[in-house]
């Protein structure tokens, strides 16, 4: 029985990447051994919510919510923990998501566990995020979220033989399908909302001020009182009528009855789950072809995709939707367009990643 461990660090309990890792824990049946892994979740930090970690055999360090303490926390008990980690665990994989952890676990390994198989599994993009090359250095294998990382990782000097595109795991057979409005104007934006950042919400604002007509577009996720000050400033008073701020939901998906189309304004994704989780329950997509994964997701059997910036091309997408002059692919389409994320496949690339490994 080989035992593969996956350690994350600190995490809210709400994001993509927590998703992820709760969907991983389903499509692989991480609590049985029938592939003949036996895996365990280690957490260095803790989280505020620890729902997503629920299917997993796991050990939790709680540092500190506190987020000076956590720093001093990573700094003084990380390190000693990762290495009697290796010392006793000895496992054929360890498989981390935060560059510090693998790291670190690179340079224990030679002392404790020197046959244990470091994999880096980092849900950003390597680049946007700044990634030391250093710690690019110091992995046996990359399990890639897109093939726009991967490119990414070779042009910053990683071998392709280390690196296996594995996608993100999606949930193809439960989701209930989202009914449309038969009108091809309920809008929906999913996500964190910040201004001009990541997820560059303005950019959305924009464009929906120069689309006329019968539309409304609920946004659901986390923003601060500044932000949605700042937003509502940049619409104007027609688009301000058509907006509506839902908050962040743990279970968004139960709170939305009716959707046409998703949107997506990010400057730089290291996937774009949510992309998928909306086509599966039958939701059209529009999205910025932003680096990395939205154009390997967004197809003509689905939705549409912009160059990000261009706030023109991205309002005339969706007044051409919202005015029925486009047609939207239908439901079916829509739904079939993701299948290939689902959770056999993404587990079959999983195992073919660690028996490649072993051999």
């Amino acid at each position: 029985m080989k035992k593969a461990i996956v350690a994350v660090p600190f995490l809210k309990g709400i994001g993509g990447t927590e998703t992820v890792i709760k969907n991983f824990s389903e499509a692989l049946d991480v609590k049985k051994t029938d592939d003949d892994i036996q895996w365990k979740l280690i957490s260095f930090g803790g989280s505020n919510s620890s729902a997503w970690l629920d299917g997993w055999d796991k050990r939790v360090y709680n540092f500190s919510k506190s987020r000076y303490m956590q720093l001093a926390g990573y700094v003084s008990c990380m390190p000693i923990l990762i290495a009697s980690t290796l010392k006793k665990e000895k496992p054929a994989f360890f498989i981390a998501t935060n560059p510090i952890i693998w790291n670190l676990a690179y340079k224990f390994k030679k002392i404790f566990s020197p046959t244990t198989k470091i994999i880096a599994w980092y849900h950003y993009s390597f680049k946007m995020k700044n990634i030391k090359t250093k710690y690019l250095k110091n992995v046996d294998e990359f399990w890639a979220i897109s093939m726009g990382i991967k490119k990414e990782l070779i042009s910053m000097g990683v071998e392709e033989s280390k690196i296996s595109v594995v996608y993100n795991p999606i949930n193809i057979t439960t989701p209930k399908r989202v009914k449309r409005s038969g009108n091809q104007n309920r809008l929906v934006y999913i996500g964190r909302i910040d201004y001009d950042g990541q997820k560059n919400v303005s950019e959305l604002i924009k464009a929906l001020n120069l689309v006329d007509g019968n539309w409304r577009c609920d946004l659901y996720g986390s923003i601060d009182n500044r932000t949605k000050t700042k937003l509502l400033s940049l619409a104007n008073m027609k688009t301000q009528e058509k907006l509506s701020f839902k908050g962040f939901s743990t279970n968004v998906w139960d709170k939305i009855d009716e959707a046409d189309v998703l949107l997506l304004t990010s400057k730089y994704e290291g996937f774009g789950m949510v992309l998928c989780e909306a086509a599966i329950r039958g939701i059209s997509l529009i999205s910025s072809s932003c680096p990395m994964g939205p154009d390997e997701i967004v197809n003509s059997e689905n939705g549409f995709l912009y160059k990000p910036g261009n706030v023109e091309k991205l309002s005339s997408l969706i007044k051409e939707v919202v005015t029925q002059k486009t047609i939207l692919p239908n439901t079916e389409q829509t739904i079939n367009s993701v299948k290939k994320f689902g959770y056999e496949s993404f587990s079959e690339r999983i195992l073919l990643s660690l028996k490649n490994n072993i051999n």
